[in-house]
């Protein structure tokens, strides 16, 4: 697998993700993780692309990207975007060994622990401390989609743009107006439009 060996710095900032999830993983637990590879990603690639036959999985170091799914009339879906601290991968993929239909590209330049294909349920087949820790991220996830389909079905796009700034406070502002509009599901002009009004009655 491509990339540099882990980092100190790299390792620890992982090892205090996990543990803030799985407080019981171990220091043993956690030593696999140092032949996971240090890899950098420019604005525009890929982590995973749609199509892929292995289940990738990546630790944000630093950066920001977007998990999207494509139509079958080419237009693009975001489903999510995550930042640093966040494990991201084709979940569907992982747990179903299937082909990806969902890509995670970077937003921005963007710094990640890159873990080699099936590495995840490898140690989970073999640690009690990572099935906990990607148990608790499942039902993170699955609350998180929940809400999110809620949303979608229920509110408003102005309100559904509410809710991205109160989601994604900390990284709205680097995350470009195209993508929110894909991420709440209207057009690049209709987010403008719904900007304007907020401004009007802020």
């Amino acid at each position: 697998m491509s990339g540099a060996p882990v980092t100190s710095a790299a390792f620890e900032q992982f090892a205090a993700f996990a543990r803030r999830w799985a407080p019981g993983m171990t220091d043993a637990e956690l030593e696999p993780a140092r032949r996971f590879r240090v890899a950098e990603a420019a604005k525009g690639e890929y982590l995973a692309r749609i199509g892929d036959s292995d289940s990738r999985s990546s630790f944000i170091l630093r950066g920001l990207v977007r998990q999207v799914f494509v139509g079958p009339d080419g237009r693009e879906r975001v489903n999510t975007f995550a930042s640093d601290d966040a494990l991201v991968c084709t979940y569907r993929a992982l747990l179903t060994v299937e082909i990806s239909d969902l890509a995670i590209q970077a937003l921005e330049p963007t710094r990640y622990l890159a873990m080699p294909p099936g590495a995840i349920p490898e140690l989970i087949e073999r640690h009690a401390g990572w099935r906990e820790l990607t148990a608790r991220l499942t039902e993170h996830k699955f609350v998180a989609a929940e809400l999110r389909n809620r949303t979608l079905l229920l509110d408003d796009a102005a309100e559904r743009y509410r809710t991205f700034l109160d989601d994604f406070a900390a990284i709205a502002p680097r995350v470009p107006l195209s993508q929110v509009a894909a991420y709440i599901g209207v057009t690049p002009e209709a987010l403008s439009r719904i900007r304007r009004r907020l401004l009007v009655t802020a």
